[in-house]
């Protein structure tokens, strides 16, 4: 009996550290005790450390008593008759109760402070409507309508809320559920509602998103990055994206990708000036300024996304994107190399640093 309860406490406080404790994910860190990078994290951190304190206090309570009973009144060999019975102990489950009561009505408090401040929108915050689909992430800037699919581009220093939702009517989708471990916590993206979500970003660099609800075959595939860069480079970017039309390519091989991509993408993806494609589909206006291809899955590099036009059901189960065992790989480098020539010029997000 000992060793079981003792066995299930040192579970229960090994769940808590691990659940704390940075991982690696696609060499990018998950880590929520990164208060450097926004105040809601400082919050959570503060949060949770009251948590493991209380935790630990019990840990130490419980296991010194069972230590103690188990030393006083071990058996010794040397027993003549039953020792003294008695039965129970009314201080002794007075102090019990009101202990625990005490420890849940503090952290229940701590907790309530704490949603109440994280969940009072920020003035002047910058609203960034966020789609989830199976298994790819969708951000619309609501001031200017830029839309860009599975990477996120975000100023240091400025509020925003991001509005969360999941597909939409005419194209149904499951729930998922939208996180940045490294910089804010979670909120559920639920089909035809809206949640919400606000954190200021004070630290420049790559984080790493994700979806944390089971949503199918690639739920763990379903990947985003946000890069926050100065407020310089954003305006930059936005001012850029903003105004983006693709132009009629010269180069005979971006000439040659241009007419497969028209042929076989365009259906389905958006490149502004070029194709209109469905909303249910990955934004492919700024490809050539993404760091990553499969929504945050690898490098974008031509030995990965190459590959990941002819078969990206092979690379990643559950796409709703299909083969095209049609396409040579002269084709293939031809749609790749011309979804790399549309960028905002000037912009290198590849360089900064990843938490």
């Amino acid at each position: 009996m000992l060793q079981r309860s003792i066995g299930l406490i040192l579970l229960f406080m090994l769940g808590l550290v691990l659940a704390a404790e940075p991982g690696q994910a696609g060499g990018y860190t998950l880590n929520i005790w990164n208060t450097q990078a926004s105040a809601y994290n400082r919050e959570v951190v503060g949060l949770m450390t009251w948590v493991l304190a209380f935790a630990a206090l019990v840990f130490v309570g419980v296991t010194g008593a069972l230590v103690y009973v188990t030393v006083k009144f071990r058996r010794t060999g040397r027993e003549t008759s039953e020792p003294e019975q008695t039965h129970g102990n009314d201080r002794l489950e007075v102090i019990w109760t009101v202990i625990p009561t005490v420890i849940v009505l503090v952290i229940f408090g701590l907790t309530a402070q704490s949603m109440f401040k994280l969940d009072r929108p920020p003035a002047g915050a910058m609203v960034v409507e966020v789609r989830a689909w199976q298994f790819w992430w969708d951000f619309v800037y609501k001031e200017t309508g830029v839309r860009t699919s599975s990477e996120l581009i975000l100023p240091v220093g400025r509020p925003v809320t991001f509005e969360i939702t999941s597909g939409t009517r005419e194209f149904p989708e499951v729930i998922h559920s939208f996180r940045i471990t490294s910089m804010v916590g979670t909120v559920d993206a639920i089909p035809g509602v809206v949640t919400r979500l606000s954190v200021t970003p004070e630290k420049i660099g790559s984080y790493y998103g994700q979806c944390v609800e089971l949503c199918g075959a690639s739920h763990s595939n379903m990947r985003f990055r946000v890069k926050v860069v100065s407020q310089e480079d954003f305006d930059r970017w936005i001012a850029g994206a903003a105004a983006y039309q693709a132009v009629a390519p010269t180069d005979p091989a971006l000439v040659r990708g241009e007419g497969l991509f028209r042929q076989q993408c365009a259906a389905c993806h958006t490149i502004r000036g070029v194709s209109e494609g469905t909303i249910n589909n990955p934004d492919l206006t700024f490809f050539g300024n993404r760091t990553t291809v499969g929504s945050g899955m690898w490098p974008n590099r031509p030995e990965y996304l190459e590959p990941w036009i002819k078969n990206s059901p092979g690379m990643k189960p559950g796409v709703k994107m299909p083969a095209f065992p049609n396409l040579s790989d002269d084709d293939v480098k031809a749609i790749a190399a011309y979804m790399m020539s549309h960028r905002v010029d000037g912009l290198d997000f590849s360089k900064l640093e990843k938490y």
